[in-house]
């Protein structure tokens, strides 16, 4: 049987009715989001000042760099941006709208209670954050997944999306795998030009998304592969290539090394087996108890250091099984449930092999994994959104590392096991040919 074809929607329905569900989470999301900010550190700890996500500032800082024309201080060492410059870029109106209005901001080391420019920034990066709600919608009803069932998977998206805005400042983990998800639901339609595109603008957002390209390469069309893999990579290595001809050693500090410190997120066992570098941190704000070499929180000692951790070769790991699924789906046409399940698959195993990790690191995974997954029984996806909110919650939780890793790659390889398919939408992805999509 050929892979599910695209259902057509009555003229009388409007875009918003079609929508209402992805739509209302949406909305939620972004006044949630805001109310947290503002009131949940006055009311819950009697503290006036708002919660703003410290890495967020980093990251508009970079877009401060941007409006500026200097795309190459994206990875000035102070911002902390270790993604592709495409939030960035895509920030820069509004630092721009902040600047001109004389907006307050945080800086590290100068945090301000009540940052006025969150007022603006913040909406737009949660914002940025609901796209998977309604690409997983979308891609789920390509899948054939019901009305009812796509309205749990929204929420459930909208709460793992809203976890990586909200709390961490990192809407690219979102965004990407949001625009992934139309990417996966076009290559569904066989719209290989349009999903390269997508893949591409997705890329140059947050480089994870690469893991999925060795599968759909080899899921592309035969005469086809070349222009898609390109498509897909165009635009990430034009904006990289200015990037390292303005500031070569930041850039390559960032996008390479991408060193982090363990004692501030969730080392694993790998850590013990990756590079580790010992740095300055003493203009930085960093909580009191934090383990520092010369110095403690909140404001440590000027001379104060601490140990980061870069990738080494367990991020090669995930790595190379992401090439070695791509090498199988060349072999052997797969069903397209079966290509977009594959594609959370080696964004999970990220999580099973990064050497320290941070809670959103789980969202990305999560949402493919559930999108593709609400086509399955109502027990088992039940179960799946049971169980990858739950090892989401615990993700939050401080422990050492083999008692945290383990439950979380458990929790994943579960999440894992409950949605993959188990019967074929179709024995091949369709093609276009002349624009349309039909059936290899």
């Amino acid at each position: 049987m050929a892979a599910p074809a695209p259902a057509a929607d009555e003229p009388s329905t409007s875009w918003a009715r079609r929508h209402a569900v992805p739509l209302v989470v949406s909305f939620v999301m972004v006044a949630t989001g805001m109310a947290f900010a503002l009131w949940w550190l006055p009311v819950t700890r009697g503290v006036d000042r708002w919660f703003t996500p410290g890495d967020l500032w980093g990251i508009f800082r970079a877009a401060h760099y941007v409006a500026w024309g200097d795309l190459a201080g994206v990875y000035a060492k102070g911002n902390g941006v270790v993604a592709f410059p495409g939030v960035p870029i895509l920030l820069a109106p509004v630092a721009a709208v902040s600047g001109w209005l004389h907006l307050t901001e945080s800086m590290l080391p100068f945090v301000l209670p009540r940052p006025t420019s969150y007022l603006l920034l913040g909406p737009v990066e949660i914002l940025l954050a609901t796209v998977p709600v309604f690409g997983a919608d979308a891609l789920a009803d390509r899948l054939g997944a019901g009305v009812r069932r796509r309205a749990v998977l929204c929420v459930a998206v909208g709460v793992l999306a809203w976890s990586a805005s909200a709390l961490w400042g990192h809407a690219e983990d979102a965004l990407v795998v949001g625009i992934g998800l139309y990417a996966l639901r076009a290559v569904v339609d066989g719209r290989w030009v349009r999903a390269g595109w997508l893949i591409g603008f997705a890329v140059a957002c947050q480089p994870l998304i690469l893991l999925a390209l060795p599968i759909l390469v080899a899921a592309s069309p035969s005469g086809g592969r070349l222009g898609f893999a390109l498509r897909s990579v165009a635009l990430s290595s034009f904006l990289v290539t200015v990037s390292f001809l303005g500031d070569a050693a930041d850039s390559l500090r960032a996008l390479v090394d991408q060193p982090t410190p363990p004692v501030l997120n969730h080392a694993t066992p790998w850590a013990r087996l990756s590079p580790h570098s010992v740095e300055h941190v003493g203009a930085e704000i960093v909580p009191p108890g934090w383990p520092l070499v010369g110095g403690t929180g909140p404001l440590a000692h000027p001379h104060a250091t601490m140990v980061f951790v870069s990738g080494g070769a367990a991020r090669a790991a995930y790595v190379v099984a992401a090439v070695v699924v791509g090498l199988i789906v060349w072999r052997r046409p797969l069903p397209v449930r079966t290509l977009v399940w594959l594609v959370g698959v080696v964004l999970a195993a990220r999580c099973a092999f990064e050497a320290v990790m941070t809670p959103y690191y789980l969202v990305p995974p999560l949402i493919v994994l559930l999108a593709v997954g609400a086509r399955t029984s109502a027990a088992r996806f039940a179960a799946a959104v049971a169980v990858g909110l739950a090892t989401g919650w615990f993700a939050y939780l401080h422990l050492p590392p083999w008692q945290w890793w383990s439950p979380v790659v458990l929790g994943m390889a579960a999440v894992c096991v409950l949605t993959r398919p188990q019967q074929a939408d179709g024995p091949v992805l369709p093609v276009d040919v002349g624009g349309a999509a039909v059936a290899s």
